[in-house]
Parts: structure tokens; sequence; C-alpha cells
């Protein structure tokens, strides 16, 4: 069978922020069953490794039972025969679902390499379903100074209830060492104790630059025995600080090349459902690769608005386009690879869409709890009809 070829760019961009992660080979919308290939950090968050995925039951029980894994990883000379290459050295993981290569020495910067996944018919040895992907590290980004890029939500002024923060970082980080260096600091500059949760696991994106921190939720629900005790992990009309330490270190070993810190002023609490009838819309005209815009009277999850709004044509099918969020988290914008067909659309909102408090278009984050039946019913996603006319 012929081979799955795929290139892996070096350093993607995702919101015009450059990022020092390879992307996976198949696409996100391939089906379950089929086999991928990705890079992924290594276990415990430092360096990288090559996965295989969705191998299946019994290609798993193989591996497992001493049968070779399938999955190769060589250097790619550039017109060179395959055969003549030889294999990275490393071991191998299996995985629920398929198998892990870690290599014992870390990939070398600008150096392409490829990874072979070689899947053979069960009684034909001779027909083998093979997947390729390419992928590099480039070379400059060794010399790239470690440092925070963003902190979202982007406002100077946030809501009491506040849920978390979103910490991005211009490299891949180490795990572990958000605890000793990441706090808040209260206005006498002085760290506020017990106002963060520290989950057991740290909360990581897969490309390891982006960390979530999370405040207390048992201060933030309202009759919850830490909130009663504690009260709200913030104070309205009190300043506060975001304090990042030199601490936390890169997957190259690198500390931030400068402290970080950032201060916020705290607002009133903000309690109620996100109300998508206040949204305002502007349409663009057909024809155009005009944006299609969506202003908010608050500001929305910065990482969920990434994942929570689409744009369906008529028929209701995705539409491709590029996504772009400002204004600190209140205005999504749309800009399709294609131009605009006039007529009748739909922008897709999520029902688990939140805003920076953690409420959705169902419910605040602290409403009582819903029988099973009250969850059914409040689980529907909404449309949001518009149309693209003739300028």
């Amino acid at each position: 069978m012929s081979a799955n070829l795929a290139t892996v760019p070096g350093v993607p961009c995702v919101d015009g922020i450059a990022m020092a992660e390879p992307i996976p080979c198949d696409r996100p919308g391939a089906p379950a069953y089929q086999p991928v290939l990705a890079i992924e950090p290594g276990p415990g968050g430092t360096g990288w490794c090559v996965t295989a995925r969705n191998l299946g039951r019994d290609r798993v029980a193989a591996m497992e039972g001493g049968a070779e894994p399938s999955l190769h990883v060589t250097v790619a000379e550039a017109g060179g025969p395959e055969d003549d290459l030889p294999d990275i050295s490393g071991g191998y993981d299996i995985l629920g679902d398929g198998v892990r290569f870690i290599p014992h020495f870390t990939f070398d910067s600008g150096v392409l390499f490829r990874a072979t996944l070689e899947l053979h018919t069960p009684g034909r040895p001779d027909l083998a379903e093979v997947h390729i992907l390419e992928f590099s590290f480039p070379g400059e980004m060794r010399a790239m100074e470690t440092k925070v890029s963003h902190v979202f939500p982007s406002s100077d002024v946030l809501p009491e209830n506040l849920l978390r923060l979103y910490i991005r970082f211009s490299n891949p980080m180490q795990r572990g060492r958000a605890a000793a260096n990441i706090e808040i600091l209260g206005p006498d500059g002085t760290p506020v104790l017990d106002i963060l949760y520290r989950s057991p696991v740290e909360l990581w994106d897969r490309s390891m630059t982006c960390l979530t921190i999370l405040l207390d939720p048992g201060r933030l629900k309202r009759g919850v025995g830490p909130n009663r005790a504690l009260g709200p992990p913030l104070a309205a009309g009190l300043r506060y600080t975001l304090a990042i330490g030199t601490g936390m270190m890169d997957m190259y070993g690198r500390p931030l090349s400068e402290a970080f810190a950032r201060s916020f002023i705290v607002s009133d609490a903000v309690r109620t459902p996100i109300v998508i009838e206040e949204w305002k819309i502007s349409p663009p005209a057909a024809e155009s690769h005009d944006s299609l815009d969506l202003s908010f009277p608050r500001s929305l999850d910065w990482a969920q608005l990434w994942q929570g709004i689409a744009v369906t044509s008529a028929t209701g099918q995705p539409i491709d386009g590029r996504i772009d969020i400002d204004l600190g988290e209140t205005r999504w914008r749309f800009t399709p690879d294609e131009p605009w067909r006039a007529g009748g659309h739909s922008v897709f909102v999520s029902p688990d869409l939140e805003d920076i408090c953690g409420n959705t278009p169902y419910e605040p984050f602290d409403a009582p709890f819903r029988s099973t039946e009250q969850v059914a019913f409040k689980t529907a996603p909404r449309l949001i009809p518009f149309v693209v006319g003739m300028p």
C-alpha cells in the first residue's frame, strides 16, 4: 500500500503566537479507528517522543506479548535510500491504544527525522499499511529566550469570582515547578495563602507552552465549606498581582529569562448565565474574505473560544477558516479560507462555552446541583442564524 507522507512544520502559529510544537500529521477529523502518528511531549513533560495511536486491541496485545513494535524513527536523508538509514536509539512504552517511542537522546534541532509505522495485514505478510511522518525542530529554537508571552484573561480588571488563568510561555516547559514559582500577591505585595487550587498534575496543554491555573473552586461556590470558612479567593476593590518566578524551567533546562508580574483590579462577581441574545454579530459580504465578527458584553474564556464557537453553512457543514480573539476576549473574529457564499449561515455555540467565571449559556458556575433530567434538557447547542448578502 502507498505511504501516507506528511511533513510537520517546526514552529506553527496559533493566534499569531509562535509555538515550538510539531503538529501531528493526521487530520483532527480522521476516524477514531484510523492509525495516527504524532509528536508529543515525553513522559513527565520533558523532551519529545513519537506516538502511534489507534492501532487496535490485537496489535497492542501482540506488543504486550513481546512482538516487536512496528514503529521506527530514523534520520531522513534527502535522496538517500530508506533501507540504509539506521534507527534512532530509544525505548518503547506500550499504551492502551498504541505505542510510544522515547529517544535515548534529545532530538537535535535542525535535523529532519522520519517516523515510519508499518501495519501488516493478518495472514498476508507481503501487504502492509505504511504511515510516514517527517518532522524537525527549528535550529533557532535553542537561541530563543524563554519568557511569559501572554496571560489570559488579558483585561486589567477581573471579577471577584474569576475561575482560571492561562499562562503562555514562548518555549515548551518542564512540569513540576508551578507550585514553587507561581503565586498571587495581595495589595501589600505578599503571597495570598490558599488562593490557588494546586492540582496533583499540572494542567499543561499538549505543546507544554500553555499552563492553566485554577483559583480554588471550593472558595468560589457559595455555600460550600471552603467558601463559608475563608470567603472568595479575591476581594472586590483590591489590587492583586500574578507573580511568576525564574524557577520555571523550559525543556532545554533554561530558566525564564526574567521574572514576570501582572497586576489587576478586582471588580464585582459575575453570577449570571451567558446571554447569547446580547451578542452583536456583524455579517460579512458575499464573495469576500471579510471577517465575521461576534462581540460579547463581557469576557469569555480564552481557551474555550477556540473550540466552543464555529461557523456552518446553510446545510450545516462546518466552514474552514482562521479565528482571532481580541479586545479582552470580548470579540471573536472568523475569516474563511474561501470567499463567503451568499445565503443563510449559522454560528454554532457549544453548551459548554464558559465566561471567565465558569458561567455557561444555561447556568451560572455556582448554580444548585441539577437532576439527570435537567442536565439532559440543558445541554443542546445554540445556533445563531445570519445571512451573507451581496455587497
